[in-house]
């Protein structure tokens, strides 16, 4: 379980620049700005250092306008070169995730020009945040370019680009490149001379989540193994442990373990960041409960769902939780009410774009998880074309990118309605992938698309 540190509990009086070090390493990053405070410089080099320390922390914690004042507040020069670049890469890197995403790669390249005498991780560093500023552009080649400029030797850096490389693919939609690259980073981070537990810690995430979508048992086991070995007590871990949680409810689900999968529901719960999130997981929760067969117990769980996204702004939300109301909308509509499903919907549609940093052109499944929600509302209203057309739609979707698990679900409803011999043999052999005591299992048998 993730909590966050007692403020009361950390150390008050002096302490050292390498304390504060350590608590960024190990993810606590209120916990090393509280630190950097109690740090006593006595030079012009110590005074930048807990800067740029400050900077990173902010960064990591989302909060790019107070990084950028605190660089541009340090009232004396950079003590070196390296820390002079460092400067204006942090800057450049708060730039862009604030928005101003030109601004940010003019600062970058900028700091990449006068590099040549810096040291080589340094300008590995800049490459990676130049790969990330094209990344938010939507320049994917641009993005390719600046991670070969990332050399093997550069430690953390190295894996940081590795995971990148994981990102790359999932905008050109490879997920099984993704894969590969996100568990290549985690390998890396084993043989670099320092840690990143927030690396480490959404690189797992990351994995988890294509491991469950894509039905893939042996990357699932990787994300178990490593999860098991990671502290999730830091702060800042909370919304990497988050997506595990769901995506593990995900996996228990399919292969019937009913009880696991509400317990991780409920874990993701505990640990939201906000009411978004937390509804999200309990709709995930709602999920289970109907896979189960719990018809009374879904019911009352998505009517409290229901009742408090009324009075949530969803536009404030620009994670996965922009999802809330899909998925609520699926929930509403099997419970039989479809004209609340439809509403639902159409809030979603009414919310505006996502930022660009949390959203990828040319993204399918954003298409495929509205396709399937729309043929769930239609199926629930009776309407059986255009639950066809939709469902058809959903499946090619998800079939076309691996995520087996929703293809699975979308073919299995497929079949039921229509009969058709080559989704039944696709849910078939996909099928085979779970545990005989899958709720998939029981219900293809019931419609005769699984063979005893």
């Amino acid at each position: 379980m993730i909590s966050e540190q007692n403020p009361k509990t950390r150390p008050v009086g002096r302490v050292t620049f390498s304390e504060a070090m350590r608590s960024w390493f190990a993810g606590d990053f209120d916990g090393c700005l509280a630190l950097c405070d109690r740090v006593r410089p006595n030079d012009v080099d110590m005074v930048s250092q807990l800067a740029l320390l400050r900077a990173r922390a902010l960064l990591r914690l989302g909060r790019p306008d107070e990084a950028i004042q605190v660089v541009r507040n340090v009232f004396v020069a950079h003590d070196t070169l390296d820390a002079s670049l460092t400067a204006q890469m942090l800057l450049g890197a708060a730039h862009v995730r604030r928005g101003d995403h030109r601004r940010g790669l003019f600062l970058l390249e900028a700091a990449r020009a006068a590099s040549a005498q810096a040291h080589p991780t340094i300008r590995s560093e800049i490459a990676l945040d130049i790969a990330l500023a094209h990344y938010a552009l939507r320049d994917l080649d641009g993005v390719a370019r600046a991670l070969d400029e990332v050399a093997p030797t550069a430690d953390i850096v190295h894996a940081r680009a590795l995971q990148t490389r994981g990102w790359l693919a999932v905008a050109r939609g490879d997920y099984v490149g993704a894969t590969d690259a996100f568990r290549a980073a985690l390998l890396r981070l084993d043989g670099c001379r320092q840690t990143d537990r927030l690396l480490e810690a959404h690189t797992v995430q990351a994995l988890a989540i294509l491991a469950a979508e894509r039905l893939d048992h042996a990357a699932w086991l990787f994300v178990e193994q490593r999860a098991r070995r990671l502290d999730w007590t830091a702060s800042g871990l909370a919304a990497p442990y988050y997506g595990i949680a769901i995506s593990a409810s995900m996996v228990e689900e399919v292969h019937g373990r009913i009880d696991e999968a509400l317990r991780w529901a409920g874990e993701a719960e505990e640990v939201a960041r906000n009411e978004g999130a937390r509804l999200f997981a309990t709709c995930r929760r709602a999920t289970v409960l109907r896979t189960a067969g719990e018809a009374y117990g879904h019911r009352d769980l998505v009517a409290r769902v229901r009742r408090a996204v009324q009075a949530l702004d969803l536009a404030a939300f620009d994670g996965d939780e922009r999802g809330l109301a899909i998925a609520l909308a699926i929930e509403v509509a099997a419970s039989g009410d479809v004209l609340g499903g439809r509403a639902l919907l159409k809030r979603y549609d009414d919310l505006p774009p996502p930022s660009p940093l949390l959203s990828l052109t040319g993204d399918r499944r954003p298409v495929g998880f509205r396709a399937f929600a729309d043929a769930v509302v239609a199926d629930a209203a009776g309407d059986v074309a255009q639950a066809h057309q939709c469902y058809r739609e959903a499946f090619q979707i998800f079939h076309g990118i691996g995520y087996a698990r929703r293809a699975l679900l979308a073919a299995l409803r497929l079949g039921e309605l229509t009969g058709q011999t080559y989704l039944l043999e696709y849910v078939d052999r996909t099928l085979r992938r779970l545990a005989d005591r899958s709720p998939l299992r029981a219900r293809a048998r019931l419609h005769h698309a699984l063979p005893d």
